[in-house]
């Protein structure tokens, strides 16, 4: 579920961008690893979300419901939203 709080940090240029894509198979990488973007928190925590989802679209049982966790996930990232995953919600933190 998306956390309807807009964030109020100061974002990196390209945040949103690199926050969008990292729902997106293994684009992830790229808010991983490019500077400033990979410092801040907004990113990291998109960062952390998109490999969750992308573990879960590689198991069939789950397909159907990363699919939809990853466009939920576009459309907080296209609002500058921080989001949750159902279910899973801050359960998990691969990326800290």
């Amino acid at each position: 579920m998306a956390d309807n709080q807009n964030t109020s940090e100061q974002l990196p240029a390209n945040a949103k961008l690199f926050s969008i894509l990292s729902y997106v198979g293994l684009l992830w990488l790229l808010g991983l690893l490019i500077t400033p973007e990979k410092n801040s928190p907004y990113v990291r925590h998109h960062v952390n979300n998109g490999i969750i989802v992308c573990i879960m679209d590689c198991i069939p049982v789950v397909c159907i419901f990363a699919w939809v966790c990853m466009i939920m996930g576009i459309i907080a990232a296209a609002k500058n939203q921080y989001f949750t995953l159902p279910i899973i919600g801050d359960k998990i933190k691969i990326v800290k």
